[in-house]
């Protein structure tokens, strides 16, 4: 009877590892349909708890491939039901926790009511085996609720005319923190890691984007490479022979099968990377040639070389300084040199213009309007303008981020109303905000 039961188990156990394999390299097709195979051959064979897994399983590729494409976040329509993704889950969520904890009731020969035992062939021993891996089920299908949750809320932010990366951040170190433990059964380390890898890609995106609004050079690199080396890493197990390993680029989206969710990581690293490039193009460029710098910017095959889309006279990025407690400059710099607190118009440092000459000249000017307070709620909102008489120029102004506002400036009288100037300022504004890239999430 032991020999039989390790027979049943061993022959359970290594169909689930085959279907959940599929999950690691999204094959959610593949994976549905060999759980249907088996749970067809094994009507007669295998016990009720296997046949009711086997169903689950099959419902929790179909519901994982809409995940995956991001369907939850599919905009709601006149007759068109609630979400059918987080429906889906919260019905595997209930039908796995029924098997996990309960005790079927069978009625002997007798007329006894006895516990634990299959109503078809199978074993006691090798059923709670199952039960146990359908608890830890449970547990990720919550997990994946509360990823719902986030996405939803980031959503909602993009919308904001700065989004709270902070607040973003808590709420996905609290979700990852909550489920680190969680569903840990070795069966179900391919669909951990996938889940891993998509908290651990998140968080350091989101800290890269914490770390350039306060124009923080070697952290916020750290994380950009944290995330390309664990999306790297991921796409080492989601390859099949159909596919190639890619670089750092992100080229191979356009016609890839892979679903959604795992293309907008490699698309917002790609915005991410092109974003650090201008914020500390200086630094970047002082490690190599002006033409090695082009063609690696080319390269890396980025979402916008910023660096190249303005005919204006001057344009720049001023960084406020002042208050930034672990100010150091642009660069690198030893943990442990401190600095004076910058005074005056050094507090007000540009980190980046284009041409790459300081318009020191105008310097007092620009500083003056991206300090003024009373400008705060308009820079936000809109481009603001502004014609100094006394030099002949003009200066369009906008922030983008709570410390860093983008100014252009033109040598001759610019009118207020030229849309040409003030689309140009919104959009690469909007762009350097990276709002776009977090919409982009939701499907079209």
């Amino acid at each position: 009877m032991a020999s039989s039961t390790k027979h049943s188990s061993d022959h359970e156990e290594v169909i689930l590892q085959g279907l959940l394999a599929h999950f690691s390299n999204f094959n959610y097709d593949k994976a549905k349909e060999h759980a249907e195979k088996e749970r067809d051959t094994s009507r007669f064979s295998g016990s009720t708890v296997w046949q009711s897994l086997l169903t689950c399983v099959t419902q929790l590729a179909a519901t994982e491939k809409l995940y995956m494409n991001l369907s939850f976040l599919t905009a709601k329509g006149f007759l068109r039901k609630e979400s059918s993704v987080r429906a889906s889950y919260e019905l595997l969520n209930v039908e796995l926790g029924e098997l996990g904890t309960e005790k079927k009731k069978t009625v002997s020969n007798n007329g006894n009511a006895s516990t634990g035992g299959p109503t078809s062939s199978g074993s006691p021993g090798c059923d709670g085996i199952l039960r146990h891996l359908c608890s830890h089920l449970v547990l990720f299908i919550k997990a994946r609720l509360q990823m719902i949750v986030f996405y939803e809320r980031l959503i909602e932010m993009s919308v904001c005319r700065l989004m709270n990366f902070e607040e973003l951040l808590s709420h996905l170190i609290d979700v990852s923190a909550k489920n680190s433990r969680n569903f840990h059964h070795p069966l179900l380390t391919p669909i951990k890691t996938g889940f891993t890898y998509e908290c651990d890609i998140l968080i350091h995106l989101l800290r890269s984007q914490i770390e350039m609004q306060c124009w923080r050079f070697l952290p916020s690199l750290l994380h950009l490479h944290d995330a390309h080396s664990k999306l790297n890493s991921w796409h080492t197990l989601v390859q099949s022979k159909e596919t190639k390993k890619y670089g750092f680029g992100s080229s191979f989206l356009k016609s890839s099968p892979l679903p959604a969710l795992y293309q907008w990581f490699w698309q917002a690293k790609a915005a991410f990377v092109s974003k650090f490039s201008l914020y500390f193009h200086e630094t970047l460029a002082a490690q190599s040639s002006p033409a090695d710098m082009k063609a690696l910017i080319s390269r890396q095959g980025q979402a916008c070389d910023y660096v190249s889309k303005s005919d204006a006279a001057s344009v720049c990025l001023v960084f406020e300084a002042a208050g930034v407690e672990d100010y150091q400059g642009a660069g690198y710099h030893h943990p442990e040199e401190s600095m004076p607190p910058p005074k005056g118009l050094d507090s007000y440092p540009a980190i980046f213009t284009y041409p790459p000459t300081k318009p020191m000249d105008r310097w007092p000017s620009i500083v003056m309007r991206v300090s003024d307070r009373s400008n705060e709620h308009d820079l936000l909102d809109r481009v603001v303008h502004f014609y100094d008489q006394q030099v002949g120029s003009t200066y369009f102004l906008c922030r983008v981020e709570p410390r860093i506002t983008f100014v252009a400036v033109f040598d001759a009288k610019k009118s207020e109303k030229d849309n040409y100037i003030r689309d140009f300022v919104y959009d690469l504004v909007m762009q350097l905000r990276c709002n776009k890239v977090f919409a982009n999430l939701k499907p079209k």
